[in-house]
């Protein structure tokens, strides 16, 4: 009968030397969890680009969220003037300023070919989650179209209530 306590003592005490390591682990691991807004994005005519969604992180460039595509070829030159255009399928169309300038330092550096930035700020009002939402994304030779899957619209939607509770601190 001793022998079981001792055994229960023992796992009791290695349980609760380990619980706190796996919390600490969960809680580290979350937010880096969370900050994976990478999406791979590909047209029926064998474009592909990534887009990454973040927050601007240079005080001399307006804050706000960014969404930055990247072509995944050599190929692909995106427009650094044009806007980012967003339409659902009920007809309500958004149009994103270019920011690709924003990539650069201000020392007259060349923006990267592949690659080009809007502001997500003036996606307002956010689109719903419940529709397909369509991309043109703005290239040398026209504008490339992608349709984004649920996961991606819900996030773009989501957006709001994480600005809107930035805003109010």
């Amino acid at each position: 009968m001793t022998s079981r306590i001792r055994v229960r003592a023992r796992l009791t005490r290695w349980l609760l030397g380990v619980l706190p390591l796996l919390l600490a682990f969960m809680v580290g691991a979350a937010p880096a969890l969370a900050a994976d807004n990478n999406w791979s994005l590909s047209d029926r005519a064998g474009h592909r680009l990534t887009a990454q969604v973040f927050e601007q992180p240079f005080p001399e460039y307006p804050s706000g969220m960014r969404i930055r595509f990247s072509a995944l070829d050599a190929k692909t030159i995106l427009d650094h003037k044009a806007e980012l255009v967003l339409s659902d399928s009920m007809g309500q169309e958004w149009s994103l300023p270019n920011r690709s300038e924003e990539m650069v330092p201000n020392d007259g550096s060349t923006v990267p070919s592949g690659s080009a930035q809007f502001d997500l700020n003036a996606l307002m009002p956010r689109p719903s989650e419940a529709l397909p939402l369509h991309l043109a994304v703005p290239t040398s030779n026209g504008a490339l179209d992608f349709n984004l899957r649920p996961e991606q619209v819900m996030e773009l939607h989501a957006m709001g209530s994480v600005q809107g509770s930035s805003d109010q601190a």
